[in-house]
């Protein structure tokens, strides 16, 4: 019987197609992490590594001997930190996904044997069918899907760039935090010395008896507190160094003899030449926080589309070939699964609700940079002012110590009166330095804000989207 004999020849033809089929399938492969590399690697990094260096000079002027800008720490800090390559992996695996949206339904088989028991009356009791399953989806489903993909892509980029950004911005705001707490210090340390001076030469009055004994105690309570700032501006240098260490995912020996400066930013200077409504056009255009929001925006609105699309049932054909003891037929299945889905409005009626809410988030994100940029502006004008008046205050100081320092070139003080005075203008000084500290700061805040300095994506900064340290680019 050919019936019988047909299973076995059967398996024969199609054992080669299931090898090539089982050869192109693809396999898993485990890849297990070790945690312990990645911490190796970290304490290994080094700011003065050929490579990293060679990478900076790229988009920055070469770091000189030990000294590094806050631009070159920055370029820095995106060509090691873990969390830039991570958004990096979470955007190509969204890219990855157009490629599954992109898909059509692949096709099937559906094989029956069956056997009948009794009444075949003489006829073979074998009825074996074999049917191709084809999927047609329609209503735009595949269109919809890929959207969507795509509108997660690009959500998945402008979380990348606005990684970057946090970087970039929190790179410069350590380096400026570095560089007010060393200026602390070293205006702390001359004070400490200018105090040390008047101790010393009240000390000489007190022997000779000019000076009382209260008037000696509140010196030296004065220059012991000098010290003891001394001693907390060392431990905010200290404290500054190791954040800023952090922010750039090195050891925080990596920089120990590194000179950190500022690089030659706009600052508060873009107040008064760039204007309120020009600062706030361009951080609604430059910030990345815009271009996440209008990408969460639009993979709502894909979503909705895809909702509505599923509104639509599937076409599902299934040509056959049956044999029926002995008798053959042709067959032509047609499929509607989900006939009534136009009904269930459940889906559409969310989809609908989450895209309000998105479009609401992009009204939130644009009051909030506002403000922001508001908020730094006018902090810029408060730190110029009290830089002015600082100003004014060391002219002062400084007129008095030099009619002091005259007094006693002619005979008519002592010694101690111009060392007084120029105690009086090394606080003034110091207080000069903190406002100057403050005034950096403050124009950081605002060029970050509007993204005059750390605008990812221009020239000037490395693509996030490509890791040329390592040697990947965009796909």
């Amino acid at each position: 019987m050919g019936l019988l004999e047909s299973p076995v020849s059967g398996r024969r033809g199609l054992t080669p197609a299931c090898l090539l089929a089982l050869a192109a399938c693809a396999r898993y492969v485990p890849q297990p992490i070790e945690p312990a590399t990645h911490v190796a690697q970290y304490r290994a990094r080094r700011l003065d590594d050929s490579a990293l260096v060679a990478w900076v000079a790229r988009w920055a002027e070469r770091p000189a001997a030990r000294r590094w800008t806050d631009r070159q720490l920055a370029v820095a800090a995106l060509g090691v930190r873990a969390e830039l390559a991570r958004a990096r992996a979470d955007w190509r695996a969204a890219a990855a996904g157009e490629r599954t949206a992109r898909g059509r339904p692949q096709p099937g088989a559906a094989v029956d044997v069956e056997r009948a028991v009794s009444g075949s009356e003489g006829q073979p009791p074998w009825v074996v069918s074999l049917a191709g399953l084809f999927a047609v989806e329609l209503g735009g489903k595949r269109g919809a899907r890929l959207q969507r993909a795509q509108a997660r892509t690009t959500a998945a980029e402008a979380e990348l760039r606005l990684s970057a950004y946090g970087i970039v911005r929190g790179s410069r705001a350590a380096v400026s935090a570095v560089l007010a707490a060393e200026s602390d210090l070293a205006q702390a340390r001359r004070e400490a010395e200018a105090l040390g001076e008047v101790q010393r030469l009240e000390q000489a009055r007190y022997q000779e008896a000019s000076l009382t004994g209260a008037e000696l105690a509140r010196t030296a309570s004065e220059a012991q507190a000098a010290r003891v700032q001394v001693s907390a501006a060392e431990a905010a240098v200290l404290a500054t160094r190791a954040a800023l260490a952090g922010a750039l995912a090195v050891p925080a020996r990596a920089l120990d003899s590194v000179e950190v400066a500022a690089d030659s930013g706009s600052g508060c200077a873009s107040v008064g030449s760039a204007g309120p409504d020009s600062l706030a056009t361009l951080a609604l255009t430059r910030r990345p926080e815009i271009g996440r929001v209008l990408a969460e925006y639009a993979a709502a609105e894909a979503d909705l589309r895809l909702a509505v699309a599923r509104q639509y049932p599937d076409l599902e054909l299934g040509p056959g070939f049956i044999w029926d003891q002995g008798v053959d037929r042709w067959t032509l299945a047609l499929t509607l699964p989900n006939l009534l889905g136009f009904r269930n409005r459940a889906p559409i009626d969310e989809a609908n609700a989450v895209r309000a809410a998105a479009a609401e988030r992009v009204g939130e994100v644009q009051d909030a940079l506002l403000a922001e940029v508001e908020l730094a502006a006018e902090g810029c004008r408060g730190a110029l002012v009290e830089r002015g008046a600082t100003d004014s205050l060391v002219a002062a100081a400084q007129r008095a110590a030099q009619l002091a320092h005259a007094a006693y070139e002619r005979g008519e003080t002592s010694r101690l009166e111009p060392a007084l005075a120029d105690l009086t203008v090394v606080r003034a000084e110091r207080a000069r330095a903190a406002a100057e500290a403050r005034l950096r700061a403050s124009g950081a805040s605002l060029d970050a804000a509007s993204g005059i300095w750390s605008a990812i994506g221009a020239d000037r900064w490395p693509d996030p989207r490509s890791d040329e340290l390592t040697g990947e680019t965009p796909r």
